[in-house]
């Protein structure tokens, strides 16, 4: 059996909509092995959401790689040990189509490279903000092109990315009904030019400047009702200490960037602030995870211990 671990991700962040996202140090693993028939177990954190037929998105995306390879015929017995909190804006399902499609090029003796691997998983899960960084590691920014992915991976030193995950969902398919058909020209500009100024501060190290750059108008303005307490929690993240803060791809988590120093400050004063307004939730700091997806020995995997820093 081949296993897989893969990095929970965060997407968006802010002004980079569909296009900016960042593999963090929670993970799931996804081993793989042949069968005769499709066999699918789930265990670990929000097993009872995850499916557990041949519609689970790692096994989608193996038999999608087994059929690209030839083996029409080709069956799997999938296991998903997660550690990743689903539909909370972590980017579980794109981590399971990173962790199945690798996997199953690995048992089918690795016919798809490195290149065409990252385009599948992009396209299988329709753009390339969660599944690009969960294959790769680091800070991901591209766009699906005709030709492909056109992407570039930077790895920002000296910050925690802190979490806040409120204790319920919020459906992607509501997220994207939340938000309308046309925007005014000025907040497409207003993002545009944050967006530069995100990846620059990213790249250089300048993290003083996240907090203007990681404004948007495109989508946190029309989600934010979503998530009961939002505005309060990026406050408190600011007040205490951090460089930035926004939602995490369509929510309900809200990430903040921190120094080194302080990731289990802003961690507890974004729980505070979430459960001030009556939201049950967990928050911690974690590393911007560098490896990506990785082919490992079974085994569990190892969570990070997603409890309220108090």
């Amino acid at each position: 059996m081949i296993s897989v671990r893969v990095p929970a991700t965060s997407a968006n962040l802010g002004p980079g909509y569909d296009a900016v996202g960042l593999a963090l140090s929670l993970g799931m693993r996804i081993s793989l092995d042949r069968a005769p028939y499709p066999m699918v177990e789930v265990f670990g954190i929000g097993a009872e959401l995850i499916p557990r037929g041949p519609e689970h998105p790692a096994y989608r995306a193996a038999r999608f790689v087994a059929e690209l390879v030839g083996e029409f015929d080709a069956h799997f017995h999938l296991v998903q040990e997660n550690g990743i909190p689903p539909a909370r804006g972590l980017g579980g399902s794109a981590a399971a189509l990173v962790g199945g499609a690798v996997a199953a090029n690995d048992i089918l003796g690795r016919s798809m490279p490195a290149p065409d691997l990252l385009n599948l998983v992009c396209e299988l899960d329709g753009h390339p903000d969660n599944a690009a960084p969960a294959l790769l590691g680091g800070l991901v920014i591209g766009t699906l092109t005709p030709e492909g992915i056109s992407a570039v991976r930077l790895e920002p030193k000296g910050l925690k990315a802190v979490v806040a995950v409120p204790d319920f969902t919020v459906s992607t398919t509501a997220a994207r009904r939340a938000l309308p058909e046309e925007i005014p020209h000025k907040d497409a500009s207003f993002n545009v030019g944050r967006a530069g100024l995100l990846l620059g501060a990213l790249a250089t190290g300048e993290y003083k400047l996240l907090r203007v750059a990681m404004q948007d108008r495109l989508h946190q303005p029309y989600r934010s009702h979503l998530i009961p307490g939002f505005e309060d929690v990026i406050e408190a993240a600011y007040s205490s200490g951090a460089y930035g803060a926004c939602l995490s791809g369509s929510g309900p988590t809200v990430l903040a960037f921190t120094p080194e120093d302080r990731g289990r400050k802003v961690a507890t004063a974004m729980h505070a602030a979430f459960e001030a307004r009556g939201v049950q939730a967990k928050a911690c700091a974690l590393d911007v995870d560098l490896s990506g997806a990785q082919v490992e020995p079974p085994g569990e995997v190892t969570v990070t211990n997603l409890q309220p820093a108090l």
